[in-house]
């Protein structure tokens, strides 16, 4: 069963079990709405959209329930996803102070992965420089029409390192639009950055190997 296309089987709740806003995240990969239950959650969800190695993901979509001894357990892991390659992977957030429960939790879906051949993928949120490239980048995901001339202008003004705003001015394209652009090919990885530097119309992009 495509677990990871499907949604969660309940109206999610807060992260959790916590206060937290329950929102989504508008996926460029699938071209739908992936639940999140916190903000924590839907920066998993930017990172899941930009891996390429993932290509389809959905939020909570199966529970796990067991008991143990007389108390009944239920979770949802976070997200679940299907790779290039075909398999498919659980994704749990780990949360800001892992403690018994969690614990208990993540051997519980240890041993369902086990026996559904699935992955299981711990993350954390992402932070700091790489995740604040990444929120601006995710703006400029979705697909507009952009003529092919304008793509080809751009690429050739990053085939060596140039400064965004640099480049985007040396395509020839139209500044506004240019710039547009050259965030989207960011966003595509059809341009490289430095991740670790944020992402300035003063910093550095190339055209990836693999585009050139």
């Amino acid at each position: 069963m495509p677990l990871e296309e499907r949604q969660p089987p309940s109206t999610p709740v807060a992260y959790h079990d916590r206060q937290g806003k329950i929102t989504d995240w508008s996926s460029a990969t699938t071209g739908v709405h992936v639940v999140c239950g916190s903000l924590r959650r839907k920066a998993v969800a930017l990172e899941l959209d930009f891996d390429p190695n993932i290509v389809w993901f959905s939020g909570e979509p199966v529970e796990l329930q067991w008991t143990n001894g007389r108390r009944k357990n239920r979770w949802r892991p976070d997200f679940m996803a299907r790779t290039a390659s075909g398999e498919r992977v659980a994704v749990p957030v780990r949360p800001e102070q892992p403690g018994p429960q969690w614990h208990e939790r993540l051997a519980v879906l240890d041993e369902v992965a086990e026996q559904a051949q699935w992955q299981v993928n711990v993350v954390d949120v992402p932070h700091g420089v790489r995740a604040a490239n990444l929120e601006w980048a995710a703006d400029y995901r979705q697909l507009v029409p952009v003529d092919a001339w304008e793509v080809e202008a751009v690429l050739a003004a990053f085939q060596r390192p140039q400064r965004v705003r640099e480049g985007a001015l040396a395509s020839g394209v139209p500044e506004l639009a240019a710039l547009d652009l050259v965030y989207r090919l960011i966003w595509q990885r059809r341009l490289q950055i430095h991740w670790d530097q944020p992402l300035l119309p003063t910093a550095l992009a190339w055209v990836a190997p693999e585009t050139a």
